[in-house]
């Protein structure tokens, strides 16, 4: 059974779970990565950018701090480009 996890972004609370994201992922095409990405069905996401799609929330009000944190919640693997 998937599990809906809570957290706070921007004063907003927000129940997700690991496959709103993976589903989010299908739908869009990465963009360029900047510092910190994720891997989603095999493509690599900035990870502002899926943060983005998924709260509806623009990217420029997501820090990659939350976002890192957040995507740490579900599982996912944060990386850094160098």
């Amino acid at each position: 059974m998937p599990t809906k996890i809570r957290f706070t972004l921007r004063g907003k609370p927000f129940e997700k779970e690991r496959e709103d994201f993976v589903k989010a992922a299908k739908a869009m095409e990465p963009e360029r990565i900047q510092k910190y990405s994720t891997v989603v069905n095999g493509k690599r996401y900035p990870i502002r950018q899926l943060i983005a799609t998924v709260t509806g929330l623009p990217k420029i009000a997501i820090t990659s701090q939350d976002a890192y944190r957040i995507l740490e919640k579900f599982g996912f693997t944060v990386d850094t480009e160098e």
